[in-house]
C-alpha cells in the first residue's frame, strides 16, 4: 500500500501551481506569501498519531514584505523527522526541506514502523513597478531585464519508484506589462535545470506599470516503505534572487513595496584591491589588540573555563 505518492503529488501540485492563480487584485500592489507543511505521521497501533505544523504568512501591501522574514519548523514523531525553513523577502527567497523515517520491517520481515515524514515549503512574492524616470517622455519604448539567480541541491536519490522517497525543488520568475499583459517567464525544476543565472527581457513603454513575481518551492518526503534511503533533502537555503536591469540608466527599479530590484554593481578591480587592503588593516588591528589583552600563561590557565556551543548540523 502506497501512502506517499498521493501526498507527494499534492505537494508537487502546490509547487507547480502557476503564479497566475495567486496574482493580486488590481488594487493590490505587493505581496509576500509563505506556506509550510511539516509533519511526521505513524499509523502503527498502538502509538499511531502525528506531529504537524502548517503555518501560513501573507503580507499584502505591507512594509514587512520588503524586510527579511524567517521561520522554521521541526516535527518529530515515531522516529520520523520533518524539517522546514524559510528566509526571505520580496526579491529574495530561500527554502529548505528535509525528511527522514525508519524502515518499516525488521530482518525477519515483521512490521515495526508504519508511516512517513515530510516537509513542503513554498514562498512567492509579487511587486509592481512604475516605468518612469531617466528624463524620458511618456510612450518612449524601453525594456527591463530580470536576472534570476537560483542555487540549491537535492539529495540523491531524489525519487524512488512509488513515491516512497522524494526531494523536489521548483522556482519561477515572471515579468508582465500590466497594460498590454505581455509577459516573459521561466519555470525552473531542480531535476531538469542547472543552477545559475537566467535572464529574461520584457519590452514596455515609459508611463506604464510592470509587475515582477517569483516563487520557490522545496519539498522532501520519506515513508517506511523506502528502500533506497532513509533521508531526503531539498536545500535551497542559499537563495533564489531576482534583480532588474533597465535598458536606460535612471529608470525606476523600486517597487510599490519599497524594495529596489536594481542589480548591485560589481566592484572594479581597483575597488577589490582597496577592499582587500582594508580587510588586512582590520585583521592586523584585531591581532594587535588581542596581543595587548592576552593574559600571562599562568593566569590564563588558572582562569580558563570550558565552554560549549551548539549549532544544528543540518547540512
Amino acid at each position: 500500500m502506497s501512502i506517499t505518492l498521493p501526498r507527494r503529488l499534492a505537494h508537487l501540485c502546490l509547487g507547480l501551481a502557476t503564479l497566475a492563480a495567486s496574482l493580486p487584485a488590481l488594487a493590490q500592489q505587493s505581496q509576500l506569501f509563505v506556506t509550510m507543511n511539516v509533519h511526521s505521521t505513524s499509523f502503527l497501533n498502538p502509538g499511531s498519531g502525528e506531529q504537524r505544523f502548517t503555518p501560513t504568512f501573507n503580507w499584502i501591501d505591507d512594509p514587512r514584505a520588503a524586510q527579511m522574514q524567517s521561520h522554521s519548523e521541526t516535527a518529530t514523531f515515531a522516529g520520523g523527522t520533518g524539517v522546514g525553513e524559510f528566509e526571505g523577502r520580496i526579491g529574495l527567497l530561500r527554502a529548505f526541506a528535509s525528511a527522514s523515517y525508519p524502515y518499516g520491517f525488521d530482518a525477519q520481515g515483521h512490521r515495526v514502523n508504519y508511516g512517513y515524514a515530510g516537509s513542503a515549503v513554498q514562498a512567492r512574492f509579487y511587486d509592481t513597478i512604475g516605468v518612469t524616470g531617466a528624463g524620458l517622455a511618456v510612450g518612449t519604448p524601453v525594456s527591463y531585464t530580470v536576472n534570476f539567480t537560483i542555487t540549491g541541491t537535492l539529495s540523491s536519490p531524489s525519487f524512488e519508484m512509488g513515491g516512497f522517497l522524494s526531494a523536489d525543488g521548483l522556482a519561477e520568475v515572471r515579468l508582465q506589462d500590466l497594460s498590454s499583459h505581455a509577459e516573459v517567464n521561466k519555470r525552473w525544476d531542480a531535476k531538469k535545470d542547472a543552477p545559475g543565472v537566467y535572464q529574461l527581457t520584457l519590452n514596455t513603454f515609459v508611463g506604464r506599470n510592470i509587475s515582477i513575481a517569483g516563487m520557490l518551492y522545496a519539498g522532501a518526503d520519506v515513508s517506511d516503505y523506502a528502500r533506497t534511503g532513509r533521508y531526503a533533502e531539498a536545500d535551497f537555503a542559499h537563495s533564489a534572487g531576482y534583480e532588474l536591469i533597465p535598458s536606460v540608466a535612471g529608470l525606476n527599479t523600486t517597487g510599490a513595496s519599497g524594495h529596489n530590484f536594481l542589480a548591485a554593481p560589481v566592484p572594479e578591480p581597483g575597488s577589490w584591491a582597496l577592499m582587500a587592503g582594508g580587510l588586512l588593516v582590520l585583521v592586523a588591528r584585531r591581532q594587535s589588540r588581542a596581543c595587548l589583552r592576552r593574559p600571562s600563561s599562568k593566569s590564563a590557565s588558572s582562569s580558563a573555563a570550558p565552554t560549549a556551543s551548539g549549532a544544528r548540523a543540518r547540512r
